[in-house]
């Protein structure tokens, strides 16, 4: 696991939703490979198409690359109040 992605959490208190969506959202092409691995394509593709805390940037690269409708995906259905900066 990454430290600097994880600075504000203890490693014990880490959920692989959450690595999951760190390494979507900030991590590199090595360190998805390795979450990949980890914890299966399938709970990749689940969070990617079920969670709220992704950008679009990285959602829309991701569906792309996998060949997933991103209209099928939490981030470009539900209309957000706020929009981050990212």
């Amino acid at each position: 696991m990454r430290r600097e992605l994880f600075w504000d959490r203890e490693n014990d208190r880490v959920s692989p939703e959450v690595v999951i969506e760190r390494a979507i959202n900030w991590g590199g092409l090595d360190f998805i490979e390795e979450v990949q691995k980890r914890y299966g394509m399938d709970t990749f593709i689940h969070v990617l198409k079920h969670s709220r805390n992704l950008s679009k940037k990285a959602v829309n690269y991701w569906c792309m690359r996998l060949g997933i409708d991103r209209n099928s995906t939490m981030t470009f259905r539900v209309k957000r109040i706020w929009e981050p900066f990212r």
